[in-house]
């Protein structure tokens, strides 16, 4: 992980970066290539799996945080934050609805727009971030 003025940068591989603020949000994620020059691969040094585990542990924590669940028939965007426990649901600059979940498993609210509105498009990291928010709200605590 990288830190440059306030923002870090989880590099995943070569082709996937995740931009993210300092509470952990995501400001960007891009799948291609990057801009700046690349290094070849080593040949004699191989990533450890131990490495690996931890660098994905982190990507799906940092990505659980907030992303877009998606985009209802009405072009309304459905956001997850995770500190909050929250949807908030607008149209480019104008807020529609602040809907607090306080506990409720996030597939709920899927469910419910899927009956009301239906859902033009699902967000990149939306089958993700509802897993994880899934098994983290019905896994008990000790």
């Amino acid at each position: 992980m990288h830190s440059i003025k306030s923002v870090k940068i989880i590099v995943v591989t070569e082709k996937y970066r995740v931009r993210l603020s300092q509470k952990g949000h995501v400001l960007e994620h891009v799948t291609g290539g990057f801009s700046g020059q690349r290094k070849p691969m080593s040949t004699t040094h191989t990533a450890t799996q131990e490495h690996t585990v931890s660098l994905a542990g982190q990507l799906i924590n940092a990505l659980a945080r907030s992303f877009t669940l998606g985009i209802d028939t009405e072009g309304f965007t459905h956001h997850y934050f995770r500190p909050a426990d929250a949807v908030v649901v607008f149209d480019g600059r104008t807020l529609d609805h602040y809907e607090p979940l306080d506990g409720r498993p996030l597939r709920e609210w899927k469910a419910f727009v899927s009956q009301k509105r239906g859902w033009d498009s699902m967000g990149q990291l939306a089958h993700l971030g509802l897993r994880v928010d899934t098994e983290r709200k019905e896994t008990p605590r000790a």
